[in-house]
Formats: structure tokens, C-alpha cells, sequence
């Protein structure tokens, strides 16, 4: 049997998907990841939209009652799975056990080198033992708003400009026990968009990521953000590994703003804060030139998915369209593993350029004129 001739770095949302849609189409693939198997490294919440789930359920030949079960944000009491007509609350951490299943998939390589000028074309990875190459008749870059492969590629700057928009955004990950949460905190689970508190031009929110009835645990993300100031232009220059020492910063913030409201008030509490995974999140906004693309694809072999393409703000719909991205693409390669990139750009290229501005309009308004600090 031939080799593979299609290889995904990053075993992301995207990475994933399409994976899953060319195991259903027997196109050999390989999915390699930088970081090894962990099962709990997702365990947070996210929100699909069902135009994006529903065309997955094809593909994991799974029904929708199942699909939610599996990977459905459950309320505690009520036992119902958290939605409304158009969304569901789901489980990062199982959406991604799901989506992993029977699929090839290499952990701990972490890539070293693209060989693209030649024939074959390979890309090399460094496993912990020593380097291993591969072929490929095509690449895909699913590996995130800081894709390695896309660095790689040297594009010019136009053609790809990661924006840091001016948001100061904190969040928390906690865990507590069902017994002792704070009054009120159960109302998050009531809706995809859980609960959200506005003062002084702060915007507190919290969510659910997922209820554990085994263990009576329950677990949420919190999140504070405001629009940025003068004062904030260090922040918004950090490094890539500073997420976590900025965490001080957020307890701090916390505490400026005075007395909160419950449930607010229970779980933004710097006393309790320091025990919770605290880090501090960029809004990051960018676009690949549909140019670039086309030629990376046509004379390299590679094709840019997801965040590698487009990386989108939080709050936003990024794993919606990481998802959609891979849904599409798999409909653009025949069963050699060629790719029409011509045919998927046009069907992409608008809904990314339209997720942009939503996503950056979404942040807008979440931070209102008359709240807002002096931009930068």
C-alpha cells in the first residue's frame, strides 16, 4: 500500500475533523501533534452551532441523541443537556475523544522541517527518540493561530498580519463541589451563553464547561474583559509564554472593582482565585491572503486550515469554523489526496472574511462606546 499523501499537522478541532471525514472516504491520512495524548488537557466548554455539528454527525455515523449524550454540557439538576434551537454546549475534552477515534494520529512530534521545493515533497518531526521524514503529496496546517507550518512557508507580512486587538481579557478555570457552590451559580448552566455581569465598563462572565456526577463536580470558565488603555500596551505585548504569569493581574482587576453581585461575587473572588487555572488571553484577529493560499497549496503542497488561516477573537465562533473549514476541504480532495484549493477557497474565503468582522463587531459591542477606556 501506498503511503499516506496526506498529512495534517495538528490534532486540533480541524485537524481532527478532517481526519475523521477522510477515514470515511478511505483516504490514508496521518495526524501529528506537537504535544502527547491527554484526555483532560480540553476540558473545557464550547459552543457549536448546530449548521456546524449537524454535518458531522454524518461523518462519525452517529445520531444527534447520541452525539449529545457523548459530548453535551448536562445541567446538574435537570440532567438536560444545555442548548437552544440553534446551539449546543459541549464538552471540549469529549467532543475531541470523539473525534479522535480510530484515527492515525502521532503525538509528541513536534515539526523540525518542510521539504517542499522537491519531489517528493516531506516534512520532518522530532519524536523525543530522533527525527523521522515523511512524504506528502499535501500538507495541511491545522496547527493553530501560531501554526508552525505557516512560519515556515516565509510569507510576506500582507499576507498574513496576526492583529492583537485592544481587549485586556483574564480567564479562570474552576472546579468545585456541587455541595458548595455559591448561590446562584447554577443559573450558567441554563444556556449556552451562561451569565454575564457589566459594571463600570467591565464585562464579568461565567459558563459551564461540564458537570461530573460521579465525582459531584461541577466546573465553569469565568471571564473578565475590557477594552484596553494606555497603560495596557505592555500586556498586549507579551510573549507567547507569559498567559500564566500574568494570572497576578487578574486577581488584581478583580479586586478594583468592588463588590459584585452573586453568583459573581462567589466566583470572582480574589481570596479564592490563586487555587484556580488563571491566564490571560489575547484577542487575536488575522486572515491569510486567499493569494498566498492558493499559491502555498499550488506550489508547495500546502494548505492552510483553521487558525492557521484564520484565527478569530474570543468571544467568537472559531470552533465552528474550524470545523467547517475541514467539512469543506474534504469535499475538495479526490481519492489520490489531490486538492482542489481553487474550489475550497471559493466556498471559504467569504465566510472567513464575514467571521472576521463579526467576530471583531462581537467584541465591540460586548464593550460599549459610552464604557470605554481610551484605546490605544
Amino acid at each position: 500500500m501506498a503511503p499516506p499523501s496526506i498529512r495534517i499537522v495538528g490534532a486540533g478541532l480541524s485537524g481532527l475533523t478532517l481526519g475523521q471525514c477522510l477515514r470515511r472516504r478511505n483516504i490514508p491520512a496521518v495526524i501529528y501533534e506537537r504535544v502527547k495524548a491527554n484526555p483532560t488537557r480540553n476540558n473545557y466548554g464550547i459552543t457549536l452551532y448546530k449548521s456546524t455539528y449537524k454535518p458531522l454527525l454524518d461523518t462519525l455515523q452517529i445520531t444527534e441523541d447520541d452525539f449529545r449524550r457523548q459530548v453535551g454540557v448536562q445541567h446538574p439538576d435537570s440532567g438536560a443537556v444545555i442548548s437552544d434551537d440553534q446551539r449546543l454546549r459541549v464538552n471540549r475534552a469529549a467532543l475531541t475523544s470523539l473525534l479522535e477515534s480510530d484515527l492515525d494520529i502521532e503525538y509528541e512530534h513536534k515539526l523540525v522541517n518542510i521539504a517542499h521545493s522537491g519531489s517528493p515533497r516531506s516534512v520532518s518531526f522530532e519524536n523525543g527518540i530522533g527525527n523521522n521524514t515523511d512524504d506528502f503529496r499535501h500538507l495541511i496546517a491545522a496547527d493553530g493561530v501560531h501554526s508552525a507550518v505557516r512560519s515556515q512557508l516565509n510569507l510576506p507580512k500582507p499576507a498574513f498580519d496576526l492583529e492583537v486587538l485592544p481587549y485586556v481579557v483574564f480567564n479562570g478555570k474552576r472546579r468545585m463541589a456541587y455541595s458548595k457552590l455559591p448561590s446562584g451559580l447554577l443559573e450558567c448552566f441554563k444556556s449556552p451563553d451562561g451569565i454575564r455581569h457589566s459594571q463600570d465598563g467591565v464585562v464579568l462572565s461565567i459558563k459551564a464547561d461540564f458537570w461530573n456526577p460521579d465525582k459531584q463536580i461541577v466546573a465553569v470558565s469565568y471571564t473578565l474583559s475590557r477594552a484596553a488603555d494606555k497603560a495596557d500596551q505592555p500586556l498586549l505585548d507579551r510573549s507567547i509564554s507569559d498567559a500564566e504569569t500574568l494570572a497576578k493581574r487578574f486577581v488584581n482587576e478583580v479586586a478594583s472593582l468592588g463588590q459584585l453581585p452573586a453568583p459573581f461575587d462567589g466566583v470572582f473572588n480574589p481570596d479564592t482565585m490563586s487555587e484556580d487555572r488563571l491566564l490571560h488571553w489575547l484577542m487575536r484577529s488575522s486572515l491569510a491572503d486567499d493569494k498566498a493560499i492558493r499559491e502555498t497549496a499550488h506550489d508547495k503542497g500546502v494548505v492552510l486550515l483553521g487558525d492557521a488561516a484564520h484565527a478569530q477573537p474570543i468571544p467568537g465562533n472559531g470552533a465552528n469554523l474550524a470545523i467547517d473549514d475541514a467539512l469543506e476541504l474534504a469535499k475538495h480532495i479526490d481519492a489520490a489526496g489531490g486538492v482542489d484549493i481553487s474550489a475550497f477557497l471559493k466556498a471559504r474565503q467569504e465566510v472567513w472574511i464575514n467571521g472576521k468582522q463579526e467576530n471583531e463587531q462581537l467584541l465591540s459591542d460586548l464593550h460599549p462606546d459610552e464604557n470605554r477606556r481610551a484605546r490605544i
